[in-house]
Formats: structure tokens, C-alpha cells, sequence
């Protein structure tokens, strides 16, 4: 008789990108080199992290290998801004520039 391993079944197809969470759990931020499995994960990340902070942002740039976010005050008295882009090499979407936490309260 044969038994089925549902821990295997329902295991990520890419287990070295399967604990990569929304920000850093010390700081609650991202950081330069966070990884990500797709670019829908990386929009999700900043979208979840804008929402829990209550502020929010604006596209600059969706292109097929980079998103690039701002805050909407960016400029006015907040300088935050992400960028990710897709690393060939890897398979993986990386932050590579990160300007730290909104200094707004509302963006």
C-alpha cells in the first residue's frame, strides 16, 4: 500500500524563496537584497506594507523586469522610494534600492 506525503504535496515549488516575507521581521522594513519570488510578490509586499502604514504611493515606473514605487508626498517631505527588478541569474525579483521608512503620515 502506497501513503500520500501532503506536507510534500503542498510544499513551494522553490523552497529557497519560501520563508522571503514582506519586510524585515527586526526593523518591519524592506532592505537592499530581500528577494522575491515573482513580481506579483513584490507588489503585494509593498502594497501590504503601505496599507498596514496608512499611507500611500504611486507607480513611477511597471515595465515587465522593474516596478518602481514613491511615496505621493515624495518630494514634499518624504523621500521614500522602492525599486525591484527582475535578476535573471537568481530567478528572482530583487529590492535594490531602498530609501527606508515613510518620514509622512500620510502620503
Amino acid at each position: 500500500m502506497r501513503s500520500l506525503d501532503l506536507d510534500a504535496m503542498y510544499a513551494p515549488k522553490f523552497s529557497e524563496y519560501a520563508n522571503i516575507g514582506v519586510a524585515d521581521p527586526e526593523a518591519g522594513e524592506f532592505r537592499i537584497g530581500m528577494e522575491y519570488g515573482s513580481r506579483k510578490s513584490v507588489i503585494a509586499a509593498i502594497r501590504s506594507y503601505t496599507i498596514f502604514r496608512g499611507v500611500n504611493y504611486v507607480v513611477y515606473e511597471s515595465e515587465s523586469q522593474t516596478f518602481y514605487a514613491k511615496c505621493n508626498s515624495y518630494g514634499r517631505g518624504c523621500n521614500w522610494l522602492i525599486q525591484a527588478s527582475l535578476i535573471q541569474k537568481k530567478a528572482c525579483w530583487e529590492i535594490w534600492r531602498y530609501n527606508g521608512s515613510h518620514t509622512c503620515f500620510m502620503g
